[in-house]
C-alpha cells in the first residue's frame, strides 16, 4: 500500500509544482500573503511559506487547476492533491517521517472510498462536488492521524469539518473549483487542528435526521468495505490534464485516428456516447477559454482530432480560439447511450464514432485510460512528472527530485524531504 501511496505522492508532487504559476494559485497567494507573517509550510515550486493552513488552501489549488491531478473511482473524485497539501503543510510544524506521511494519506483514500459509496451518484447528480464535500472530512482525517487525534476527539474533527462541507458542479470550468478544493482541504486541517485544542461538534455527523449523510442526498449506508480501496479499484492516474470524463472518449479518437489514418480535414462527424450522467462534469458545449475548454468532450476531441496530442498547452485561451478547432468543435456530438443507474468519467464505457469523406469508423472504450485495466507504464509516468515539473525546477532538480519522492518512505523528516524536492532556486 504505501508504494501506491508513494506513486500518488510523486503524481501529486508534478500537478502541485505545475500548478504554481497559474493565475488562480498566484492570486490566493497575494490574498493569503497580505497582511499575514510568513510561515513555515512551503509553497511547492516556490520559494514561498505561509502558514500551515494557507498553505494547504494554495497548494491544493494549485495541484488542482490544471486538472490533471488522480482519480478515485468510487469517491468520483479526486483524493490525493488535497490530502497531501494537508499532510505535508501540516509535518512542518509537527515533525512526521515520509512514513507517517503516506500511511496518513491511505486512512484519508479509505475514507474517501467509504464517504464515495455513502453518498453515491445522487450527491453528483444534485449538483454538489464531492472532491471538495467529501474532501473536507478526508483531510480531516489525514490531519488528525498526524496529529494523533483519539476516536472520540476526531468525531468532533468530523463535526467541525463537515459544517465547511461545500462545493458546486455549477462553478467547473472556473478558478473557483479548484479554489472550493483547497478550501476543503484547509477546512480540514483546521477542523483537526481545532479539536484538538478542545472545540467541539456534533459527535456523530455523519447519521441521523439532518446528519452529513441526510442533508447531501446519501444513497446509501456507511459500511465496512471487504478491500482497501486503494488496492482496488486502485488510484487512477490521468494521461490528459482535462476532466476525467473525457479521457475514455479521447483513448477512443487516438486509437481510430492512428488505426485508420485519419486526416483532420477528412473528418465529417465525431460522435461520443455517453451513459446515464457519464458526461454530468462536461458541463462546456462551446467553451469560451481554457478552463472551460478543460470540461468540453467538443474541444477535447477536436483537439485530439486537430493536433494528434492533448497536453498541458492545449488548454490556453489562444488555443481554444483557433478557427481550424471552432470549426472542428461543431462537428462534435454527444448522445445519450441506455444503462442501468449513474455512471462517471472512470467507470462504465464510452462509444466513439468518426464520420469521415470515406467511411465509418467505430469503436467502444471500456477501460479507463489510467486505470488498472489500462495503466500508465513507469516511463509514461516520468514523462507525466517531468513535463510538470521540469519547467518550474529545471531538469536536474526534477531528476534530484523524482529519486528523493521514490525513497520517501525512508525519510525521518517528510517537510524536509519535500523541501528539498521542491522548493524553487532562490
Amino acid at each position: 500500500m504505501r508504494v501506491r501511496a508513494r506513486d500518488a505522492l510523486i503524481d501529486s508532487v508534478g500537478c502541485v509544482v505545475a500548478g504554481a504559476t497559474s493565475p488562480v494559485a498566484q492570486a490566493l497567494t497575494r490574498v493569503a500573503a497580505d497582511g499575514n507573517a510568513p510561515g513555515k509550510a512551503l509553497i511547492w515550486g516556490t520559494t514561498d511559506r505561509m502558514g500551515v493552513a494557507d498553505a494547504a488552501l494554495i497548494n491544493t489549488t494549485a495541484g488542482h487547476a490544471l486538472d490533471f491531478d488522480d482519480s478515485l473511482p468510487v469517491l468520483r473524485g479526486h483524493p490525493s492533491v488535497p490530502l497531501f497539501a494537508v499532510g505535508l503543510a501540516l509535518a512542518t510544524t509537527r515533525r512526521a517521517s515520509g512514513r507517517d506521511v503516506l500511511d496518513a494519506y491511505v486512512i484519508g483514500v479509505e475514507l474517501a472510498a467509504r464517504l464515495g459509496r455513502l453518498l453515491g451518484g445522487q450527491h453528483y447528480r444534485r449538483g454538489w462536488h464531492i472532491t471538495a464535500t467529501a474532501g473536507a472530512l478526508t483531510t480531516a482525517a489525514m490531519a488528525g492521524r498526524l496529529l494523533g487525534l483519539d476516536a472520540s476527539t476526531m468525531r468532533h474533527a468530523f463535526g467541525l469539518a463537515a459544517s465547511d462541507s461545500s462545493g458546486m458542479v455549477r462553478n467547473f470550468g472556473t478558478m473557483a473549483k479548484s479554489v472550493q478544493v483547497g478550501r476543503a482541504a484547509r477546512a480540514g486541517l483546521t477542523a483537526a487542528q481545532a479539536a484538538a485544542e478542545g472545540i467541539t461538534a456534533d459527535n456523530s455527523i455523519l447519521d441521523g435526521a439532518g446528519g452529513f449523510a441526510d442533508l447531501y442526498a446519501a444513497e446509501g449506508g456507511l459500511t465496512e468495505a471487504a478491500e482497501w480501496a486503494i488496492l482496488n479499484p486502485g488510484i487512477f492516474v490521468k494521461r490528459w490534464p482535462c476532466c476525467y470524463a473525457n479521457h475514455r472518449a479521447l483513448a477512443g479518437i487516438f486509437d481510430l485516428v492512428a488505426k485508420n489514418n485519419i486526416a483532420p480535414g477528412d473528418v465529417r462527424k465525431i460522435r461520443v456516447g455517453f451513459l446515464p450522467d457519464a458526461d454530468k462534469a462536461l458541463v462546456h458545449v462551446a467553451p469560451k477559454g481554457g478552463l472551460e475548454a478543460k470540461f468540453s468532450i467538443e474541444y477535447c476531441a477536436a483537439a485530439a482530432v486537430i493536433d494528434g496530442r492533448v497536453t498541458l498547452d492545449s488548454f490556453t485561451d489562444a488555443a481554444v480560439a483557433r478557427s481550424d478547432v471552432r470549426d472542428m468543435m461543431a462537428r462534435v456530438e454527444r448522445f445519450a447511450m441506455p444503462g442501468e443507474g449513474s455512471f462517471s468519467g472512470v467507470h462504465g464505457w464510452t462509444d466513439v464514432e468518426i464520420v469521415t469523406q470515406s467511411g465509418r469508423f467505430e469503436t467502444t472504450v471500456r477501460a479507463t485510460p489510467g486505470s488498472p485495466d489500462a495503466p500508465m507504464t513507469e516511463a509514461d509516468r516520468r514523462d507525466k512528472f517531468f513535463g510538470c515539473v521540469e519547467p518550474l525546477l529545471g531538469e536536474a532538480k526534477a531528476e534530484a527530485a523524482l529519486a528523493t519522492l521514490y525513497d520517501f518512505d525512508n525519510a525521518p523528516d517528510a517537510a524536509a524531504a519535500l523541501t528539498v524536492a521542491v522548493e524553487a532556486q532562490a
